[in-house]
């Protein structure tokens, strides 16, 4: 599993497209932010926008579900999975409490898939830095 993370709107997706993604016609790209994970019919699953696993759900939750991804990328030589998250522990502190409990989820979601990656990522500005 490989791990992309960076700041909102600093070209993530557009990074993954570009360097990570060699076969894209068999891709399942799901955006959390507007659909749950559905079992993957193409080889290669990219998950974005991953901390909306844990907007409302419990950090156990979504380690569940990724767990379940990690079940089937092993299922079959070839698979690959690739997970998208935002970095929200940067910059202005929330001032709603379900905003910095929703950021500090997140930020241990993040640490559990980073143990988990076998690669992982950070983007600035579209540009790529391999931390894993």
């Amino acid at each position: 599993m490989d791990f992309v993370t960076g700041g909102a709107y600093n070209g993530k997706s557009e990074w993954v497209r570009e360097k990570l993604l060699e076969r894209e016609n068999e891709v399942t790209w799901i955006d959390l932010a507007n659909e749950k994970i559905p079992i993957p019919g193409a080889s290669i699953l990219v998950v974005e926008n991953i901390e909306y696993m844990v907007k409302e759900n419990e950090v156990a939750s979504a380690i569940e579900e990724l767990e379940e991804i990690l079940h089937w990328e092993k299922g079959e030589g070839g698979r690959l999975a690739v997970l998208i998250g935002s970095d929200t522990t940067k910059g202005i502190v929330p001032l709603e409490r379900s905003d910095r409990e929703w950021r500090d989820r997140t930020g241990f979601l993040f640490q559990t898939v980073m143990k988990q990656a076998d690669n992982a990522y950070l983007i600035w500005f579209g540009l790529g830095e391999k931390l894993k």
